[in-house]
């Protein structure tokens, strides 16, 4: 629960944007996904690759990237939640 709570003041720092915030949300329920499965999971249907929708999952996960909260997982196909705290 402590980790909850710092991961949430952390991520209030760093003032990410509300699909940030549901990226996390998913990768705290999923332990590792790719993007087009966040995609899929955020706009509950079939997304495609070179799609709005990819790029913008794609573009939160490098801004969380960059901001430390994900990480790559196996080379650059899946993602998850630092276990930083």
């Amino acid at each position: 629960m402590a980790r909850v709570k710092t991961m949430a003041k952390r991520v209030k720092a760093q003032r990410i944007g509300k699909n940030q915030r549901k990226v996390l949300d998913i990768l705290e329920k999923y332990q590792e996904l790719t993007a087009k499965d966040i995609a899929e999971i955020l706009w509950a249907r079939d997304v495609r690759y070179k799609t709005p929708e990819f790029s913008s999952v794609h573009r939160s996960l490098r801004v969380l990237l960059k901001g430390g909260l994900v990480e790559k997982v196996g080379g650059p196909i899946k993602w998850r939640k630092t276990e930083k705290t």
